[in-house]
């Protein structure tokens, strides 16, 4: 049954070296497999994500990746020490974290494809 399946998300860019550099390189997440159009990004658990090169790439209008995080604030200031600029949002604070009840925290940004991307206090 394909609930007994393993999965692997993935999601496009316009420029594997640059999401190599971001991903790999700002963010410090493993990157276990490169190609000249695609790389796979891991994460605990075994969880892997693929990023693939598409010629035609729209930046994503929703969420592509979202990372469960112990403590979404010292993350965002963490994300922001690294030069990360975290989104302005209607409904984000000034330390760009939704803090909304219907929510856990969050705080977005864009990768240099302009995907968003996020990192969450999720209940575990």
């Amino acid at each position: 049954m394909l609930g007994d399946s393993t999965a692997m998300a993935c999601f496009s860019t316009n420029d594997i070296e640059k999401a190599k550099e971001f991903y790999g390189g700002t963010l410090g997440i493993a990157v276990s497999m490169e190609e000249d159009d695609s790389l796979v990004l891991d994460f605990a658990g075994d969880t892997h994500v693929l990023v693939y090169l598409k010629e035609d790439h729209v930046p994503a209008s929703h969420t592509v990746l979202l990372l469960s995080v112990a403590d979404v604030e010292a993350e965002a200031a963490d994300l922001k020490a690294r030069g990360i600029t975290l989104a302005d949002l209607p409904y984000t604070d000034a330390d760009g974290i939704a803090r909304d009840e219907s929510m856990p925290p969050t705080a977005w940004f864009q990768d240099p494809a302009g995907n968003w991307v996020a990192v969450g206090q999720l209940p575990s």
